[in-house]
Protein backbone atom coordinates (compact mmCIF):
# COMPACT_ATOMS: atom_id res chain seq x y z
CA UNK A 1 0.00 0.00 0.00
CA UNK A 2 2.70 2.39 0.98
CA UNK A 3 4.67 1.80 -2.16
CA UNK A 4 1.63 2.45 -4.30
CA UNK A 5 1.14 5.86 -2.70
CA UNK A 6 4.78 6.97 -2.96
CA UNK A 7 4.56 8.11 -6.58
CA UNK A 8 1.58 10.26 -5.75
CA UNK A 9 3.39 11.81 -2.83
CA UNK A 10 6.40 12.43 -5.03
CA UNK A 11 4.18 13.96 -7.67
CA UNK A 12 2.58 16.20 -5.08
CA UNK A 13 6.00 17.20 -3.80
CA UNK A 14 7.24 17.98 -7.28
CA UNK A 15 4.09 19.95 -8.02
CA UNK A 16 4.52 21.92 -4.81
CA UNK A 17 8.15 22.70 -5.58
CA UNK A 18 7.21 23.65 -9.12
CA UNK A 19 4.46 25.94 -7.84
CA UNK A 20 6.87 27.56 -5.41
CA UNK A 21 9.42 28.06 -8.18
CA UNK A 22 6.78 29.56 -10.45
CA UNK A 23 5.59 31.89 -7.72
CA UNK A 24 9.19 32.89 -6.95
CA UNK A 25 9.89 33.46 -10.64
CA UNK A 26 6.75 35.55 -11.07
CA UNK A 27 7.58 37.53 -7.94
CA UNK A 28 11.16 38.10 -9.16
CA UNK A 29 9.91 39.09 -12.59
CA UNK A 30 7.37 41.46 -11.08
CA UNK A 31 10.06 42.97 -8.86
CA UNK A 32 12.44 43.34 -11.82
CA UNK A 33 9.73 44.94 -13.93
CA UNK A 34 8.79 47.22 -11.06
CA UNK A 35 12.43 48.21 -10.53
CA UNK A 36 12.86 48.81 -14.24
CA UNK A 37 9.71 50.91 -14.29
CA UNK A 38 10.94 52.94 -11.31
CA UNK A 39 14.29 53.44 -13.06
CA UNK A 40 12.53 54.48 -16.28
CA UNK A 41 10.31 56.91 -14.39
CA UNK A 42 13.34 58.31 -12.56
CA UNK A 43 15.31 58.72 -15.79
CA UNK A 44 12.32 60.31 -17.50
CA UNK A 45 11.89 62.73 -14.61
CA UNK A 46 15.61 63.57 -14.62
CA UNK A 47 15.51 64.25 -18.36
CA UNK A 48 12.47 66.45 -17.87
CA UNK A 49 14.21 68.35 -15.07
CA UNK A 50 17.33 68.77 -17.23
CA UNK A 51 15.26 70.03 -20.16
CA UNK A 52 13.51 72.49 -17.85
CA UNK A 53 16.85 73.67 -16.45
CA UNK A 54 18.18 74.20 -19.98
CA UNK A 55 15.11 76.18 -21.02
CA UNK A 56 15.31 78.38 -17.93
CA UNK A 57 19.06 78.90 -18.45
CA UNK A 58 18.46 80.01 -22.03
CA UNK A 59 15.74 82.32 -20.78
CA UNK A 60 18.25 83.86 -18.38
CA UNK A 61 20.74 84.34 -21.24
CA UNK A 62 18.05 86.13 -23.26
CA UNK A 63 17.29 88.40 -20.31
CA UNK A 64 21.00 89.25 -20.11
CA UNK A 65 21.02 90.04 -23.84
CA UNK A 66 18.07 92.41 -23.42
CA UNK A 67 19.72 94.06 -20.42
CA UNK A 68 22.97 94.66 -22.32
CA UNK A 69 21.13 95.99 -25.36
CA UNK A 70 19.19 98.47 -23.21
CA UNK A 71 22.39 99.43 -21.39
CA UNK A 72 24.04 100.48 -24.66
CA UNK A 73 21.00 102.55 -25.55
CA UNK A 74 21.26 104.45 -22.27
CA UNK A 75 25.02 104.99 -22.04
CA UNK A 76 28.17 104.45 -24.08
CA UNK A 77 30.43 103.96 -21.05
CA UNK A 78 30.62 100.58 -19.31
CA UNK A 79 31.81 100.56 -15.71
CA UNK A 80 31.54 98.63 -12.45
CA UNK A 81 28.73 100.77 -11.03
CA UNK A 82 26.19 99.66 -13.63
CA UNK A 83 23.31 97.41 -12.53
CA UNK A 84 24.09 94.60 -14.99
CA UNK A 85 27.41 93.98 -13.19
CA UNK A 86 25.57 92.81 -10.06
CA UNK A 87 25.17 89.02 -9.74
CA UNK A 88 21.61 87.70 -9.53
CA UNK A 89 21.32 85.49 -6.42
CA UNK A 90 19.70 82.07 -6.72
CA UNK A 91 15.91 82.47 -6.67
CA UNK A 92 12.91 80.14 -6.83
CA UNK A 93 11.50 79.52 -10.31
CA UNK A 94 8.62 77.05 -10.80
CA UNK A 95 9.95 73.87 -9.11
CA UNK A 96 13.61 74.84 -9.09
CA UNK A 97 16.12 77.62 -8.57
CA UNK A 98 18.13 79.81 -10.93
CA UNK A 99 20.76 82.53 -10.57
CA UNK A 100 23.68 83.95 -12.50
CA UNK A 101 25.81 86.90 -13.49
CA UNK A 102 27.15 88.85 -16.47
CA UNK A 103 30.94 89.16 -16.65
CA UNK A 104 32.59 91.90 -18.72
CA UNK A 105 35.41 90.30 -20.72
CA UNK A 106 37.44 93.21 -22.13
CA UNK A 107 38.85 94.14 -18.75
CA UNK A 108 40.93 90.98 -19.10
CA UNK A 109 44.09 90.61 -21.15
CA UNK A 110 42.97 89.22 -24.50
CA UNK A 111 45.54 86.61 -25.52
CA UNK A 112 44.76 87.35 -29.17
CA UNK A 113 46.99 90.42 -28.67
CA UNK A 114 50.11 88.23 -28.86
CA UNK A 115 49.59 87.79 -32.60
CA UNK A 116 48.35 89.65 -35.65
CA UNK A 117 47.05 87.71 -38.65
CA UNK A 118 48.79 84.62 -37.31
CA UNK A 119 52.18 86.36 -36.88
CA UNK A 120 53.78 87.09 -33.53
CA UNK A 121 53.13 90.57 -32.13
CA UNK A 122 56.10 91.24 -29.84
CA UNK A 123 54.44 94.01 -27.82
CA UNK A 124 51.64 91.59 -26.97
CA UNK A 125 54.14 88.89 -26.03
CA UNK A 126 55.97 91.37 -23.78
CA UNK A 127 52.68 92.26 -22.07
CA UNK A 128 51.95 88.58 -21.46
CA UNK A 129 55.44 88.13 -20.00
CA UNK A 130 54.74 90.90 -17.49
CA UNK A 131 51.37 89.36 -16.60
CA UNK A 132 52.92 85.94 -16.06
CA UNK A 133 55.67 87.41 -13.88
CA UNK A 134 53.11 89.33 -11.82
CA UNK A 135 51.43 86.01 -11.05
CA UNK A 136 54.71 84.23 -10.19
CA UNK A 137 54.66 82.15 -13.36
CA UNK A 138 57.60 81.65 -15.77
CA UNK A 139 57.74 84.56 -18.20
CA UNK A 140 59.23 82.14 -20.76
CA UNK A 141 55.76 80.66 -21.14
CA UNK A 142 54.70 83.76 -23.05
CA UNK A 143 56.67 82.71 -26.13
CA UNK A 144 55.28 79.17 -26.08
CA UNK A 145 51.70 80.32 -25.63
CA UNK A 146 52.11 82.93 -28.37
CA UNK A 147 53.53 80.45 -30.87
CA UNK A 148 50.74 77.97 -30.15
CA UNK A 149 48.01 80.58 -30.51
CA UNK A 150 49.51 82.09 -33.68
CA UNK A 151 49.59 78.63 -35.28
CA UNK A 152 45.95 78.02 -34.35
CA UNK A 153 44.90 81.41 -35.73
CA UNK A 154 46.67 80.69 -39.02
CA UNK A 155 44.83 77.37 -39.40
CA UNK A 156 41.57 79.01 -38.34
CA UNK A 157 41.91 81.77 -40.95
CA UNK A 158 42.67 79.27 -43.72
CA UNK A 159 39.56 77.28 -42.83
CA UNK A 160 37.46 80.46 -42.92
CA UNK A 161 38.74 81.39 -46.38
CA UNK A 162 38.00 77.91 -47.70
CA UNK A 163 34.51 77.93 -46.24
CA UNK A 164 33.87 81.57 -47.26
CA UNK A 165 32.33 82.29 -43.88
CA UNK A 166 30.05 85.24 -43.24
CA UNK A 167 30.94 88.21 -41.05
CA UNK A 168 28.99 86.68 -38.16
CA UNK A 169 30.79 83.35 -38.47
CA UNK A 170 34.20 85.02 -38.23
CA UNK A 171 33.46 85.46 -34.54
CA UNK A 172 34.04 81.78 -33.92
CA UNK A 173 37.02 80.77 -31.80
CA UNK A 174 40.51 79.62 -32.88
CA UNK A 175 41.05 78.11 -29.41
CA UNK A 176 38.27 77.14 -27.02
CA UNK A 177 39.84 78.22 -23.73
CA UNK A 178 43.02 78.73 -21.71
CA UNK A 179 43.23 75.04 -20.81
CA UNK A 180 43.27 74.00 -24.47
CA UNK A 181 45.92 76.61 -25.28
CA UNK A 182 48.07 75.39 -22.38
CA UNK A 183 47.95 71.83 -23.73
CA UNK A 184 48.87 73.03 -27.23
CA UNK A 185 51.82 74.96 -25.76
CA UNK A 186 52.98 72.00 -23.66
CA UNK A 187 52.25 73.78 -20.37
CA UNK A 188 50.56 72.30 -17.30
CA UNK A 189 46.94 73.61 -17.45
CA UNK A 190 46.59 73.47 -13.67
CA UNK A 191 49.54 75.81 -13.14
CA UNK A 192 48.32 78.22 -15.82
CA UNK A 193 44.79 78.23 -14.38
CA UNK A 194 45.86 80.96 -11.94
CA UNK A 195 45.62 83.37 -14.90
CA UNK A 196 41.99 82.45 -15.64
CA UNK A 197 40.42 85.51 -13.94
CA UNK A 198 42.84 87.87 -15.72
CA UNK A 199 42.91 86.60 -19.32
CA UNK A 200 40.50 85.69 -22.09
CA UNK A 201 40.59 84.45 -25.67
CA UNK A 202 38.14 86.42 -27.80
CA UNK A 203 37.42 85.99 -31.52
CA UNK A 204 39.36 89.16 -32.38
CA UNK A 205 41.94 91.58 -31.01
CA UNK A 206 40.24 93.99 -28.61
CA UNK A 207 41.07 97.09 -26.59
CA UNK A 208 41.27 96.86 -22.80
CA UNK A 209 38.30 98.30 -20.93
CA UNK A 210 40.11 100.31 -18.26
CA UNK A 211 37.00 100.51 -16.08
CA UNK A 212 37.21 96.76 -15.43
CA UNK A 213 40.91 95.87 -15.74
CA UNK A 214 42.67 94.53 -12.65
CA UNK A 215 45.96 96.16 -11.51
CA UNK A 216 48.00 93.21 -12.91
CA UNK A 217 46.41 93.69 -16.32
CA UNK A 218 47.14 97.43 -16.31
CA UNK A 219 50.81 96.89 -15.41
CA UNK A 220 51.01 94.29 -18.18
CA UNK A 221 49.65 96.52 -20.95
CA UNK A 222 51.31 99.77 -19.81
CA UNK A 223 55.11 99.27 -19.80
CA UNK A 224 56.72 101.06 -16.87
CA UNK A 225 53.54 101.28 -14.77
CA UNK A 226 54.23 100.08 -11.24
CA UNK A 227 51.82 97.96 -9.21
CA UNK A 228 51.38 100.84 -6.74
CA UNK A 229 50.46 103.23 -9.54
CA UNK A 230 48.06 100.66 -11.01
CA UNK A 231 46.38 100.20 -7.63
CA UNK A 232 45.97 103.97 -7.41
CA UNK A 233 44.24 104.07 -10.81
CA UNK A 234 41.88 101.27 -9.79
CA UNK A 235 41.05 103.04 -6.52
CA UNK A 236 40.31 106.26 -8.40
CA UNK A 237 37.79 104.65 -10.75
CA UNK A 238 35.79 103.29 -7.80
CA UNK A 239 34.36 106.77 -7.34
CA UNK A 240 35.08 108.32 -10.76
CA UNK A 241 35.18 105.92 -13.68
CA UNK A 242 37.15 106.65 -16.84
CA UNK A 243 35.12 108.17 -19.68
CA UNK A 244 37.48 107.38 -22.56
CA UNK A 245 40.82 105.84 -23.41
CA UNK A 246 42.32 109.32 -23.45
CA UNK A 247 40.89 110.00 -20.00
CA UNK A 248 42.78 106.94 -18.73
CA UNK A 249 46.05 107.98 -20.41
CA UNK A 250 45.73 111.44 -18.86
CA UNK A 251 45.52 109.78 -15.44
CA UNK A 252 48.80 107.90 -15.95
CA UNK A 253 52.06 109.21 -14.48
CA UNK A 254 53.29 111.99 -16.76
CA UNK A 255 56.40 110.04 -17.78
CA UNK A 256 54.15 107.36 -19.35
CA UNK A 257 51.53 109.50 -21.07
CA UNK A 258 53.37 110.24 -24.31
CA UNK A 259 54.43 106.62 -24.88
CA UNK A 260 50.96 105.12 -24.24
CA UNK A 261 48.51 105.20 -27.20
CA UNK A 262 44.89 105.83 -26.12
CA UNK A 263 43.75 103.42 -28.87
CA UNK A 264 44.89 100.49 -26.72
CA UNK A 265 42.09 101.27 -24.30
CA UNK A 266 38.32 101.63 -24.33
CA UNK A 267 35.37 102.21 -22.04
CA UNK A 268 32.86 100.52 -24.37
CA UNK A 269 32.71 96.75 -24.15
CA UNK A 270 31.51 94.38 -26.85
CA UNK A 271 32.17 90.99 -25.27
CA UNK A 272 30.43 89.60 -22.19
CA UNK A 273 30.22 86.18 -20.56
CA UNK A 274 26.87 85.09 -19.10
CA UNK A 275 27.05 82.45 -16.38
CA UNK A 276 23.80 80.76 -15.29
CA UNK A 277 23.22 78.19 -12.51
CA UNK A 278 19.92 76.27 -12.62
CA UNK A 279 18.71 73.47 -10.33
CA UNK A 280 15.54 71.46 -10.97
CA UNK A 281 15.08 68.23 -9.04
CA UNK A 282 18.30 66.25 -9.37
CA UNK A 283 19.38 68.19 -12.46
CA UNK A 284 22.10 70.76 -11.72
CA UNK A 285 23.19 72.84 -14.68
CA UNK A 286 25.81 75.55 -15.17
CA UNK A 287 25.69 77.20 -18.57
CA UNK A 288 28.06 79.76 -20.10
CA UNK A 289 27.39 81.95 -23.12
CA UNK A 290 29.77 84.45 -24.72
CA UNK A 291 27.89 87.45 -26.11
CA UNK A 292 28.98 89.96 -28.74
CA UNK A 293 27.28 93.36 -28.60
CA UNK A 294 27.07 96.00 -31.33
CA UNK A 295 25.33 99.34 -31.19
CA UNK A 296 21.59 99.24 -32.01
CA UNK A 297 21.60 95.45 -32.24
CA UNK A 298 20.59 92.60 -29.99
CA UNK A 299 23.75 90.95 -28.60
CA UNK A 300 24.47 87.69 -30.39
CA UNK A 301 25.63 84.42 -28.86
CA UNK A 302 29.18 83.64 -30.06
CA UNK A 303 29.34 80.30 -28.27
CA UNK A 304 27.76 78.49 -25.37
CA UNK A 305 28.76 75.51 -23.28
CA UNK A 306 27.47 73.52 -20.35
CA UNK A 307 29.19 72.05 -17.33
Amino acid sequence: MTRRHLPRKNEKGIALVTAILIVSFVASLAFALSARERLWLSQTQNRRHLATAQNVAWGAVDIARLSLRDDMRNTVVDHLMETWTLPVPSMSVEQGRVGGRVIEMQGRFNLMAVQSEGKINQSGVDALQRLLAANNLPSSWAERLSQALAAQVTSWQKAQKLNKTSAAMTRTMPVANLCELAVLAGIDPERLAILEPRVTILPEITAINVNFAAPEVLTAVVPGLSSVEAERLVSRRASRYFRSGQDFVNALPQKLQLQTPPSLFTVESQYFLVEVDAVFGKAQLRQFALLFRERNKMPEVVWWKRS
